[in-house]
C-alpha cells in the first residue's frame, strides 16, 4: 500500500532567507569526456581552500554547461585553475560575472512540489530578474545580478511566510 500526501499553503513557510553579496558566477561547457578532468579540478581547488558556494548544470545537446558560484576574490584563481585542467579541450572558463545569491528551505521543501515556482513568480511579479535557480533536496538557490538581493528578499517576502516564535507563553496554572 503506497500513501501520498500533498498539502498547499497561501503563503508557504520558510525558515528565512540568507543572503551572500560578494560573488561571482562562473560558466563553462563542458563536454561528456571532460567532466572528469573538470572534478578532479574542483577536488584539487577544495584541498586548496577555494571558496565556491554552489556548483549546478544545465544539459546543452552534447554538453553540459556548469556553472560555480564562487566568492568574488577567488574567482580568476579558479578560473585559472580550471582552465588548466580543462587545457587540450576546445573549451574554456568564461569571465565571471558579479552575482548575489539568495537561498532558503523550508518545511519539507525536499517533498513537495510549486516551491521554485512560487519563487520565481514572485520574483516575476515585482520584476526582479534572477541569473539562475537551483534546488538541492530541501534548500532553492537564487543566483541574481549584483545588487540585486535585497531586493529579491524583499519581493520572496510576499510569496513565502517566516513563522515567528511567540516571546510570551502561557501560564499553566
Amino acid at each position: 500500500m503506497e500513501t501520498k500526501a500533498a498539502y498547499r499553503e497561501s503563503r508557504i513557510k520558510t525558515y528565512g532567507f540568507q543572503r551572500v553579496a560578494g560573488l561571482s558566477l562562473l560558466r563553462m561547457t563542458v563536454h561528456s569526456e571532460d567532466m572528469e578532468s573538470l572534478g578532479e579540478a574542483f577536488c584539487r581547488l577544495g584541498e586548496a581552500g577555494a571558496d565556491f558556494l554552489l556548483v549546478f548544470s544545465q544539459r546543452r545537446g552534447q554538453a553540459s554547461e556548469v556553472c560555480l558560484v564562487v566568492t568574488a576574490q577567488w574567482a580568476r584563481i579558479i578560473e585559472d585553475r580550471v582552465e588548466e585542467f580543462l587545457a587540450g579541450t576546445d573549451k574554456a572558463v568564461r569571465p565571471g560575472v558579479p552575482a548575489e545569491m539568495v537561498f532558503f528551505q523550508g518545511p519539507h521543501f525536499g517533498d513537495r512540489y510549486g516551491i521554485l515556482e512560487a519563487a520565481v513568480r514572485g520574483l516575476a511579479a515585482k520584476r526582479v530578474k534572477m541569473t539562475a535557480a537551483a534546488c538541492s533536496g530541501s534548500c532553492i538557490y537564487i543566483v541574481l545580478p549584483e545588487g540585486k538581493s535585497e531586493e529579491a528578499v524583499a519581493a520572496l517576502s510576499e510569496v513565502f511566510e517566516i513563522p515567528r516564535a511567540s516571546s510570551l507563553k502561557q501560564s499553566t496554572t
